[in-house]
């Protein structure tokens, strides 16, 4: 996803403060807008009935409640995703001390991996496949595929080293899935539309009321601002470890 990649980076807090602008600068063009004279002169707030602002607020409210509650459970999902690699590769490490010399190696890019992830996409929040991560992925397939070639090693552990293996790839992939599945563009073009009709139909109901106007914007500006910074913040989820047990965590890194 290309736009992702232009946002999601070093640069991502700074995204994150151009977005929550976008409300409080609209709301001072829709002040601006409603206290012109010439606009003051022709228009009359009265017309307009009280259901005029609620009819345009409620999709909007609707609509971002709906979007934050898909946004909090991909994060749990995104974070069960990860203590589920934790759990696998403590696994793995468990298989690979029990076969003994033979499966030294897995024990060593098992390890390997675990501190791969942990710098470079639990930590960051990916965006794409890590390259050094996959790397330390293919050295853990071929230690794998290494002590699975030694005649010492007995069948059931070649299979489970094998199936926890492929396990972890899909892990890796599922965790990619979560990221991406639910980050349309249209979600938030929709939510900015909703917004700054909001606005508009705020304005209208107080044109040249410059108190009322000054009060009703600047409320729900910053409550817009606020809730969609906060929203895109939420949207690439970086894991806190905290999540894992610290023994657990500790031994697959270590």
């Amino acid at each position: 996803m290309t736009w992702s990649r232009l946002f999601v980076s070093e640069y991502f807090s700074v995204f994150v403060v151009f977005v929550a602008t976008l409300p409080l600068l609209a709301a001072w063009g829709c002040y601006w807008v409603a206290m012109r004279p010439s606009l003051v002169a022709v228009f009359v707030p009265r017309d307009l009935q009280t259901s005029y602002l609620g009819a345009l607020t409620l999709p909007f409210a609707l609509f971002l409640a709906f979007m934050v509650s898909d946004i909090w459970n991909r994060e749990t999902l995104y974070a069960r995703t990860v203590l589920q690699e934790v759990q696998r590769l403590d696994a793995v490490l468990d298989i690979a001390r029990v076969c003994g010399p033979s499966c030294a190696p897995v024990d060593d890019a098992a390890g390997g991996y675990a501190r791969a992830l942990s710098r470079y996409e639990w930590d960051e929040g990916w965006v794409r496949p890590q390259p050094e991560v996959s790397t330390a992925f293919a050295g853990l397939v071929e230690a794998v595929a290494r002590s699975s070639a030694d005649a010492a090693v007995p069948n059931y552990i070649r299979s489970t080293l094998l199936a926890s293996q492929i396990e972890l790839r899909r892990l890796r992939t599922d965790r990619y899935f979560i990221l991406h599945a639910d980050l349309a563009p249209h979600r938030w073009i929709v939510v900015m539309v909703l917004g700054m009709l909001s606005l508009i139909g705020l304005a209208a109901l107080h044109v040249g009321k410059r108190y009322q106007l000054i009060i009703g914007l600047s409320t729900f500006a910053i409550a817009f601002s606020t809730t969609l910074a906060y929203t895109v913040a939420l949207s690439w989820p970086t894991v806190d470890e905290s999540i894992v047990p610290s023994e657990e965590l500790r031994r697959v890194l270590e």
